[in-house]
């Protein structure tokens, strides 16, 4: 079984590009829904965050990313201890995943993090989606309804895209219409499979 990772820094399509690769029935194992559902409320990341992190709840008591992105964000000991806690969890959870797939003959790995957090040696092949800053900024703060100054901000914690480029063995570029990025996706995925 081929393993391909999918990422790209925020705001570049890759969301976009794993959806579209699940509608062409490709297996995919996502790794901010596995972060996600691992911190709902009863799951183990959420006991975590509480025990380590305190009163960052929200009324429906479940996690409010808020609230724990503005500790994070801004003190890099506290990202670090966060990250060395619920990593661990999240990688068995991407592990039984990928593992659930052994049937099929290429799965992905949607992965944002996935060369900061190390996922990419989980990889045979790495798919990197990027696009411009501009396009980058204008997106963040269209998506998450913020200013620029924090769109840079969240732009600068990430590794550079240059950096990525190295590592990555398909590179996309996506500052067009969805129907280009489709088409050169569609493309990636013939050189994929034929392989």
């Amino acid at each position: 079984m081929k393993v391909v990772g999918i990422t790209g820094s925020i705001a570049s399509g890759k969301s976009e590009v794993s959806k579209y690769i699940s509608s062409k029935g490709y297996k995919i194992t996502d790794a901010d829904y596995i972060s996600r559902n691992i911190t709902k409320k009863g799951n183990i990341g959420y006991k975590v965050i509480i025990d380590n992190f305190g009163h960052v709840i929200d009324k429906s008591e479940e996690i409010d990313r808020k609230k724990l992105s503005n500790i994070v964000f801004n003190d890099s000991k506290q990202l670090e201890k966060l990250n060395s806690l619920l990593h661990p969890l999240i990688f068995e959870e991407i592990d039984k995943n990928i593992k659930a797939f052994n049937k099929e003959k290429t799965v992905f790995l949607d992965a944002p993090l996935l060369f900061e957090t190390m996922l990419y040696k989980k990889c045979d092949e790495i798919i990197l989606i990027y696009c411009d800053e501009k396009t980058q900024i204008e997106r963040i703060i269209l998506r998450d309804n913020t200013d620029e100054e924090k769109a840079r901000l969240i732009i600068e914690k990430q590794m550079s895209v240059e950096e990525k480029m190295k590592k990555s063995n398909y590179i996309v570029e996506n500052n067009t219409t969805l129907d280009k990025l489709h088409f050169k996706i569609d493309e990636v995925l013939n050189i994929i499979i034929r392989d």
